[in-house]
């Protein structure tokens, strides 16, 4: 399974109108991570939201196909400044 996590892509609040957004562009915007799932993760269907205990909310990007073109989830922001639990994931997500 391959969890995708997404940040900001700016890196400040609120852009001013003297600033260039060259200047505020965030260079870590998209982390990966290889996790070993639970057998029914191959049911999924492309769409379905669920939720991974102690990660947060995914939905389905892509099904389970075969060990080639395994499971693929989008991380769904919660809009918290950070992790509930101790798994925090590889970007800080303001």
């Amino acid at each position: 399974v391959t969890l995708y996590e997404f940040d900001n892509l700016i890196s400040k609040d609120k852009l001013e109108e003297d600033d260039k957004f060259e200047d505020f562009i965030n260079p870590d915007t998209l982390a990966a991570t290889e996790v070993i799932g639970d057998f029914g993760l191959k049911n999924l269907q492309k769409g379905e939201v669920i939720q991974l205990e102690r990660r947060g909310y995914f939905r389905v990007d892509q099904p389970y196909m075969s060990t080639e073109k395994g499971l693929v989830l989008f991380m769904i922001p919660d809009g918290k400044a950070k992790s509930m639990s101790g798994l925090a994931g590889k970007l800080a997500h303001r």
